[in-house]
């Protein structure tokens, strides 16, 4: 890449972390560009109207207006589906594992992606359908950060395999272990040849609505290594869409 455009992305991105404004020597310090090529690219940004002036007092800069305008049609014409797909087929296709995106709805797991690679075995799931919470990884990866909000006596607790949670306090548990982990897994709960790993998207807010996951034969997963590229999936996924409104 072009070290001037490289450069010019670089100051744009620091002037999305510092919206309280920032200096010319700030950009130098703290990005290490030379004091006329940090010049050169302010005021080549200021006249795109994409950086303007915050205080003239301060000789203070921020995002400009053409930002926003750009940002508006990024949202406008893309969903989170969007952004998901391509990541999702590529992390099925690399895990040769179907691929599942659920989210939550009205304390519910709501399919509304899936992926199944050609050589794939499992497909227990159609989007559109619904599951629980409590013993599902997406349920476990969405609800996990939302704890302190949800009233765990809805759960309806069913047993569906002699691993499944049945109590809150289990529960609870588990969940801690999902915010230490980082992603979530149902070990069986569901069908007693099943494993499923999740990690959650999060919104700007830090709110988890989404999550991903995938399914294997309990003797035919590494949850360690699996859970590594999901959670990489799911952080490309977080990135490209936490701004989205719908």
């Amino acid at each position: 890449m072009n070290k001037m455009i490289k450069r010019s992305i670089e100051v744009l991105e620091y002037a999305a972390n510092h919206q309280e404004g920032f200096r010319i020597s700030d950009v130098m310090h703290d990005l290490s560009i030379p004091k006329s090529s940090a010049f050169d690219i302010i005021y080549t940004l200021i006249d795109s109207e994409m950086l303007e002036v915050k205080s003239e007092r301060l000789k203070t800069f921020a995002l400009g207006p053409k930002t926003y305008d750009i940002g508006y049609q990024y949202i406008k014409d893309t969903n989170i589906i969007d952004i998901a797909t391509p990541i999702l087929k590529k992390l099925g296709d690399s895990l040769d594992k179907t691929v599942f995106m659920g989210k939550y709805d009205n304390d519910e797991v709501l399919y509304v992606f899936k992926y199944q690679p050609p050589t794939a075995i499992l497909n227990h799931c159609s989007v559109n359908t619904r599951a629980d919470l409590f013993c599902t990884a997406l349920g476990k990866a969405m609800l996990a950060y939302r704890v302190d909000d949800f009233d765990f006596s809805k759960i309806q607790f069913k047993k569906f395999t002699e691993k499944t949670i049945l109590t809150v306090a289990d529960l609870q548990k588990n969940l801690a272990t999902v915010r230490k982990n980082g992603y979530a897994v149902d070990d069986r709960e569901i069908k007693d040849y099943m494993i499923c790993v999740s990690a959650p998207i999060f919104d700007a807010n830090g709110v988890s609505n989404y999550a991903i996951s995938t399914s294997s034969l309990y003797e035919d997963v590494d949850i360690e290594n699996t859970a590594k590229k999901i959670v990489e999936a799911a952080n490309t996924i977080t990135r490209k869409s936490k701004y989205l409104i719908k």
